[in-house]
């Protein structure tokens, strides 16, 4: 095993350890897995054939006789966290669709961990499902009988049931955000980046789009914010500037943090070279 790989098993170690905790902590959740095991189950079936997102859900829900189905917003985060690392590589398809296929890397990290992916494949979530909270099913019949009795008073225009979409999709990414987001941590440490460049706003936009297709993204026109599994970010215009805060609970997190967004800020530069200077805090 080469020293890369023994550094990414303990650092896999350490996420696995810490999102055990905190899922265990707050045992409502119910997860099935933590984020660091789901990692290594997506490994385990991209190792069998290239995938789609959308085809390892299906994958994992049959596998678990239909009582685990893992949402987009689980699956997709755990995915850019392989891509991110180099344990699987994406081929863009027609229309878009991304293919996910393992690495040499990923095959690496994968055998150093197969103890763990045994015990993972002899799991099997409970049928016992909790009560949803009264509160919440008051909140849901309240928006469906609005909108029921309202469009069934008289025809509603194009335009405003559009508008009426966007409303409840962007409460949804919200809430999505709300519940992912996980409580920063005592000793969590930041890094802040302002780089000067005219088209701010327009990469703001791009890296906003870029990852909601990943996690949950809460956004406006001057600012952004999602999470990721090492740690958080934070966007903002400021001027001629945009400002980036990156959060991690350890300093080889907040270092991948910075290059994920260096990279992708770089490749959304055309003709600019972007000054990336980090500060610690």
């Amino acid at each position: 095993m080469t020293k890369d790989s023994k550094e990414s098993v303990s650092t896999f170690e350490v996420d696995r350890l810490n999102e055990a905790q905190v899922t265990n902590k707050a045992g409502r959740r119910g997860r099935v897995f933590d984020y660091g095991e789901l990692r290594l189950l997506l490994l385990m079936m991209l190792a069998k054939q290239p995938s789609h997102g959308y085809e390892l859900i299906h994958e994992i829900k049959a596998h678990f006789e239909g009582l685990y189905k893992p949402s987009p917003g689980v699956i997709y985060p755990a995915l850019t966290w392989l891509y991110d690392r180099s344990y699987t590589r994406i081929e863009l398809e027609k229309g878009g669709r991304k293919c996910y296929s393992i690495t040499e890397e990923g095959e690496a990290f994968l055998t150093a961990n197969q103890a763990i992916v045994d015990k993972l494949m002899s799991r099997k979530p409970s049928k016992n499902k909790g009560k949803s909270p009264e509160l919440l099913v008051e909140a849901m019949s309240h928006l469906k009988n609005s909108l029921s009795l309202r469009i069934k008073r008289e025809p509603v225009g194009d335009e405003t049931i559009a508008h009426m979409a966007a409303i409840i999709h962007s409460a949804a990414d919200q809430l999505e955000a709300l519940l992912t987001q996980l409580p920063a941590p005592e000793n969590a440490l930041q890094s802040v980046a302002r780089i000067t460049t005219p088209n701010a706003a327009r990469f703001l936009r791009r890296l906003c789009t870029h990852f909601k297709h990943r996690t949950a993204v809460i956004a406006d026109e001057t600012s952004g914010q999602f999470r990721l599994s090492i740690g958080e970010v934070k966007i903002r215009l400021e001027d001629d500037a945009l400002v980036v805060t990156v959060t991690a609970d350890a300093r080889e997190k907040l270092s991948e943090l910075e290059q994920i967004i260096e990279r992708h800020l770089e490749e959304a530069a055309v003709r600019e070279t972007l000054r990336f200077d980090w500060l610690k805090s």
